[in-house]
């Protein structure tokens, strides 16, 4: 059974790829709406609704580097920088992964007494997703 290790998963936007995550998390969702009628025999029944779709990502907080830093993403939501086009797949490359467009909605900074710092933040899709083949 072939396996992908997370190390390689990537979030990039344009051609800048988000620098020193730990993590990253692709959400996908559908709203189902109720549409239970009695006609239904007493069984909950529903349609599909709108997709929606984000990333949550989280990392050690550097200031340096060749890519988009933390400090990039909290100038894009203080600048209120449009929507960007960004990627979630494997390697520089992606070869394989998904696309869209998607609006930073947050970026958290930690700071522990004698720790590392590190930052956390989202992004949220403006729009249809879709695979990279």
């Amino acid at each position: 059974m072939a396996k992908v290790n997370g190390t390689v998963m990537l979030i990039q936007s344009g051609s800048d790829t988000l620098l020193w995550t730990k993590s990253c998390t692709l959400n996908l969702e559908q709203d189902l709406p109720d549409s239970t009628t009695k006609d239904s025999a007493g069984w909950a029944e529903h349609i599909n609704g709108l997709r929606s779709w984000s990333i949550d990502f989280d990392g050690a907080w550097d200031i340096a580097g060749t890519g988009m830093t933390p400090n990039e993403v909290l100038a894009i939501i203080i600048a209120r920088t449009a929507d960007a086009t960004v990627k979630f797949g494997t390697s520089a490359a992606f070869a394989t992964g998904w696309t869209g467009t998607a609006t930073v909605k947050n970026i958290s900074i930690g700071a522990a007494m004698e720790g590392p710092a590190t930052f956390s933040g989202s992004l949220v899709g403006n729009g249809a997703l879709t695979a990279i083949v």
